[in-house]
């Protein structure tokens, strides 16, 4: 199925075909993992940006956007299959922290580099600046629809 520039009218729908189609490519390069695209962003978050602090289902639910019940499930699928660890927290032991495990761990370099090839196959034939550019808008739009109710 082709997407032609002329069968769309607003940047909505392209938005969110991007992000479909974003995500399944994702699926299909991690999925060999044991892992989804949700789950494998929850694994380089953890890994990267929270590099050992100690994080709640709270945190994921403010990365992801999304409610508890919905991180409970996600978190909850990754501790069955050993790629992280719930474990009562330093600070208070009502509240999970949750940390990678070592087999989590392993899939670093490969759930990395699936990501890069999905993020190099959306942006082929860019030039940098274009890149560059890409980002800029998406975040500003992203910024927009953060902004409140809608004006119309």
């Amino acid at each position: 199925m082709g997407y032609h520039s002329g069968e769309w009218e607003y940047v909505g729908p392209m938005l969110g075909a991007t992000a479909q189609l974003f995500k399944q490519r994702v699926d299909e390069n991690v999925e060999r993992h044991g892992l989804t695209s949700v789950q494998s962003r929850v694994l380089l978050y953890l890994i990267y940006v929270k590099q050992g602090t100690e994080t709640n289902q709270r945190d994921l639910e403010k990365l992801l956007d999304v409610k508890a019940p919905t991180v409970n499930g996600i978190v909850g699928r990754m501790e069955e299959k050993g790629f992280i660890r719930r474990l009562p927290g330093r600070r208070d032991a009502r509240c999970r922290s949750i940390t990678v495990t070592e087999k989590g761990r392993l899939l670093e370099r490969e759930v990395t580099e699936s990501m890069r090839a999905v993020e190099a196959q959306v942006t082929e034939g860019f030039t940098p600046q274009e890149r560059e550019l890409l980002k800029k808008l998406l975040l500003r739009a992203i910024e927009n629809l953060k902004g409140g109710e809608t004006k119309a």
